[in-house]
């Protein structure tokens, strides 16, 4: 997301975020999940073994850290995430990355269906423009949506 066809109006500052709440959760020992889109080969976005399929270096998984693939905007659907949630006897979620209106917006609906505790990190959320609207625009409206009905939208640091 910080460059291609679906590059971020606040890459810097998401990163940063997600990166500080990453370590933070680290400090902690909680586990920590890693999302990340596979699309198949040649396509225009996420491209297989390119840099626009790779996370950012500093908020790559480490070893102990579990890390799970999708193909579709939830992160819930077609993958073992509500299992492995499940198997920490976690209740809470906390989402942070991109894009606001398709990935994270999907993936907090479904948590909520589930009936975790979804918690969005502001700062830690980012998209692009969209037709009709900016990247800020976008996401400031995404969090009203999703903090109005299916979670709960804070400052990534009141997060501990």
């Amino acid at each position: 997301y910080a460059n291609g066809h679906l590059k971020t109006g606040n890459v810097d500052s998401t990163r940063k975020a997600i990166s500080t709440l990453l370590e933070t959760y680290r400090a902690a020992s909680a586990p920590l999940v890693h999302i990340v889109h596979q699309t198949p080969p040649g396509a225009p976005v996420f491209t297989p073994a390119t840099e626009l399929a790779k996370e950012f270096p500093e908020v790559e998984a480490t070893s102990s850290e579990k890390v799970i693939a999708k193909q579709h905007p939830g992160s819930f659907t077609d993958t073992g995430l509500d299992d492995y949630l499940k198997s920490t006897g976690r209740k809470k979620v906390v989402l942070v990355g991109y894009m606001a209106h398709v990935c994270v917006s999907t993936t907090a609906r479904q948590a909520a269906e589930k009936g975790y505790d979804v918690i969005i990190a502001e700062e830690a959320v980012g998209d692009r423009d969209i037709p009709g609207a900016s990247a800020a625009d976008t996401v400031a409206m995404v969090l009203k949506e999703l903090g109005d009905a299916f979670g709960t939208v804070v400052k990534a640091g009141s997060i501990k």
